[in-house]
């Protein structure tokens, strides 16, 4: 199975008192990996119509930390689907400081809509979204 890889600099900004980043920098990473590999697949992420808003809504998160990241470290994330439901999809993610794995983790997402201020309603991935990451992964 393929594999979607991003990497990132751990900065002054991302961490805590004693130059370890903070614990919520890595979801972070992992959300900007996640639209990273749309754009590259040239998918819609998040997209407004009119007043109707459709895109992929957290629902769970975790993460183990494995070790420390500190501040300068090159992290890479890589991204890859448990699961490509009809209306979810569970990310794993890995994060890396060279060879060495520093978090691992989940990530759970539900295709939903709303209308104005409206609530969300879950709907169906849009199939074009689900063929075309099945595609990548599988390839």
């Amino acid at each position: 199975m393929a594999i979607f890889k991003a990497e990132y600099r751990a900065n002054f900004s991302d961490t805590d008192a004693a130059g370890i980043i903070h614990f919520s920098t890595i979801f972070f990473w992992v959300e900007a990996t996640e639209e990273a590999l749309f754009r590259h697949l040239k998918l819609s992420f998040l997209k407004a119509e009119g007043n109707k808003l459709t895109g992929f809504p957290r629902v769970r998160v975790e993460c183990d930390y494995l070790t420390p990241i500190y501040r300068e470290d090159l992290v890479t994330i890589e991204l890859s689907p448990r699961e490509l439901g009809d209306k979810k999809i569970i990310w794993n993610f890995k994060a890396k400081v060279g060879e060495k794995e520093v978090a691992l983790g989940a990530l759970t997402t539900v295709y939903a809509w709303r209308e104005g201020q409206g609530p969300m309603s879950a709907a169906l991935v849009p199939l074009e979204t689900k063929t075309t990451l099945e595609k990548f992964f599988n390839a």
